[in-house]
């Protein structure tokens, strides 16, 4: 029996994790030849049971054969190009034109080109197809859904499965479709399934199934069903087999029936049928015939480069992102503090006549001693206005008002006889009196609500000072020494005296732009493959989901390899970056961290079920990875447990490997670099390996 029906199904059940059944127990046989005509409401199972004849989904218990072999299996050809597949949804890349959705599905199933544009040519005449050069996601409802039908029809399937091909189609074009499937039907012995609303419209198949909460409540001709039910319609058939199903489950249920929603009548010509001649190629599938899978990749690459390069405001968005955000940060964070004001409370010189008076120094050669004159003018002049500009206030508590209301980053506080008691230090030393240690003392008042600011401020006050100091010791004729605490910092072995925030936070925001940029670019598209449909009707035909997965990889891969040469162009040569190393572990390890953002966005393509969710996904996950990673405090700075974490992440390592090949020169076959590489690698096959599983799951 097997062998003479094109489709047999024996007690299919299927359900959805924890949801209850779709399919319940269902038989059906489809001969081959003929047109099988599945009815049914929305809800009762159509979908999922053609889901299941096609091979993409398996059933949870049951058996289903198809044209001889079992769906998936060896040699069976299904999933392949002896079926073709038309979903409900219009399945179709929003980027595809007319030319592009028929090569496309001409590719995957091993149409030459010329056969896809004969075919092209004698199905755009059949189905009132828009011009060739039309986007799908500029067409209307019902011109997508014949270029839908027509890429089903495109390489003369054996096997026709058709979910809802005539909703919302001008009725004289639906009779066209249903005269050329009878004509494949009887002529080329092609064998049709198709579903509909249109109750009455299914007359014409040879065999109807009408079904109803995941079983068929009958499966005979429409003659049959009439003369068994003692109807005159379909559609009060229908609602006499359902009544009686009612009797024996007490359910309820509702033939809902269905009305064109997109006419176009005015597109549609008035050719008859038989006028529209088919001179295509007679050349029609087998199970033996492969499809070459380098073509079949091939047009997957093309696809995804479409989607990519023709979505012009995300490939905007590629583009001028990495450019905007390197900017902002060696405009925003390489430079030093600048714009902030500081009190000065002088009441050693007063306000130094408007910063007139400069302080006096002289030395005394009979004496051998040093005399000082309003010195604190001095500090202040040469101190100028680089690390903050001067504010002169008469008193302390004056300045304190202002520093509590934020016009000021913190005051400078000069003591009476500043000058006097520095001399009079300077010629006792070691006798010196308490009174005059204390008015020497130049008194610093910070706001460090601000830390950046406040340890900012702290560091340049105090080193600028110490050089003023200098200077007065040398006009002194004393050692500078003097002007020192007994600490002395050496030039440090790696990197500067005077070392910039941003050069400790670069080789992390590298490491962190790479990551993002790639996540955020391919977050969307497994997600957009499903949602559009693409991504199932490309597997009922032949097509592997890790070569879709692949496909996307290396599309995305050279976005990937782009965006790191714009981040390290921009940051050595734009920016002046500074690497003391090889230039190649520091592209290696950014070009990694890119790939594992793109394995990452991949995983949260796949687990998540819409676009929302994905993105709010990946938009928590970065601040996490972004305060554990070490960019904006040390790794040492947290505690042993939370450290760990933060190691194994795949921001951490890298950025520490970056740190050691830029300010230390380290080469690549170091631990401190070659550690961050390995790091990497594990998370993009760890996370390659959840997308595999991921996808798996979603199919099945």
């Amino acid at each position: 029996m097997v062998q003479q029906e094109a489709v047999v199904v024996r007690n299919a059940t299927k359900g959805y994790e924890r949801k209850t059944l779709i399919l319940k127990g269902l038989d059906m046989t489809v001969s081959k030849g003929s047109i099988y005509g599945l009815l049914g409401a929305s809800g009762c199972g159509k979908t999922t049971l053609l889901t299941c004849i096609v091979g993409v989904r398996n059933l949870n218990k049951g058996e289903i054969w198809v044209l001889g072999g079992t769906p998936g299996s060896k040699n069976s050809g299904i999933p392949g190009p002896r079926v073709g597949y038309m979903p409900q949804e219009i399945s179709l890349v929003g980027e595809f034109t007319v030319r592009d959705a028929f090569y496309y599905f001409g590719m995957i199933n091993g149409l030459q080109n010329e056969e896809i544009e004969t075919r092209k040519e004698f199905l755009s005449k059949l189905l009132q197809l828009p011009p060739d050069d039309r986007f799908v996601k500029n067409m209307s409802g019902g011109q997508q859904r014949r270029v839908s039908f027509a890429a089903a029809l495109l390489h003369n399937p054996e096997l026709l499965i058709l979910d809802e091909p005539t909703v919302g189609l001008d009725p004289i074009l639906r009779e066209n479709i249903w005269a050329h499937l009878i004509k494949l039907t009887k002529e080329d012995n092609v064998t049709i399934v198709i579903t509909t609303h249109y109750i009455e419209e299914a007359k014409d198949a040879d065999k109807i199934g009408l079904m109803r909460n995941g079983q068929l409540l009958a499966e005979a001709s429409p003659q049959q069903l009439l003369q068994q039910c003692q109807c005159s319609s379909l559609e009060e058939a229908f609602l006499t087999l359902s009544a009686q199903q009612n009797n024996m489950a007490t359910e309820t249920f509702t033939v809902q029936t269905s009305k064109p929603e997109d006419t176009e009548s005015n597109i549609l010509n008035q050719n008859n049928y038989d006028q529209i001649e088919d001179k295509t190629s007679e050349r029609k599938t087998n199970p033996e015939r492969k499809v070459a899978r380098l073509k079949k990749f091939k047009a997957l690459m093309m696809k995804n480069s479409m989607q990519f390069f023709r979505y012009y405001t995300g490939l905007a968005f590629a583009v001028i992102f990495p450019i905007v955000q390197i900017s902002t940060f060696y405009i925003g964070v390489a430079k030093d503090i600048k714009t902030l004001e500081i009190g000065v409370i002088n009441d050693d010189a007063g306000n130094c006549d408007y910063n007139n008076n400069f302080g006096n120094i002289w030395y005394d050669e009979e004496m051998l001693t040093c005399h000082f004159g309003n010195l604190s003018c001095k500090f202040l002049h040469d101190l100028g206005n680089s690390i903050a500009t001067q504010d002169y206030y008469n008193n302390i508590s004056e300045a304190t008002v202002d520093v509590k209301d934020g016009k000021l980053v913190g005051m400078i506080h000069f003591h009476q006889n500043f000058s006097k008691a520095l001399e009079r230090r300077l010629e006792a030393f070691a006798f010196t009196e308490e009174s005059d240690l204390i008015a020497t003392e130049i008194q610093i008042f910070l706001d460090m609500a601000d830390s950046q600011v406040g340890n900012y401020m702290k560091k340049k006050l105090f080193d600028r000072f110490i050089a003023i100091y200098e200077d007065v010791m040398k006009d002194c004729r004393l050692s500078t020494k003097l002007a020192n605490v007994p600490i002395r910092f050496e030039d440090p072995i790696y990197g500067t005296s005077d070392p910039a925030y941003a050069d400790f936070m670069a080789p992390a925001y590298i490491i962190t732009l790479a990551f993002v940029l790639a996540t955020i670019v391919s977050t969307s598209l497994i997600v957009t493959d499903r949602l559009e449909g693409v991504w199932y009707r490309s597997l009922v035909q032949g097509v592997q989901t890790w070569e879709i997965l692949l496909s996307h990889i290396l599309c995305q891969t050279i976005i990937v390899i782009i965006h790191t040469a714009m981040i390290l162009g921009l940051s050595f040569l734009a920016w002046g970056l500074e690497c003391k190393g090889s230039i190649f572990p520091v592209i290696l390890i950014t070009f990694l961290s890119g790939m594992c953002g793109l394995m990452y966005g991949f995983s949260l393509s796949i687990l998540c079920n819409d676009h929302v969710m994905a993105h709010f996904a990946s938009a928590g996950s970065f601040l996490p990875l972004t305060l554990l990673g070490g960019a904006m405090w040390p790794v040492e700075g947290m505690p042993k447990v939370l450290r760990w974490i933060s190691l194994s992440l795949p921001m951490t390592f890298p950025a520490i490997s970056l740190r050691h090949v830029f300010f230390k020169a380290y080469s690549f076959f170091e631990p401190e670099v070659y550690n961050g590489t390995f790091v990497l690698i594990a998370w993009i096959l760890l996370l390659f390996t959840i997308s595999v599983i991921g996808v798996k799951r979603k199919s099945s």
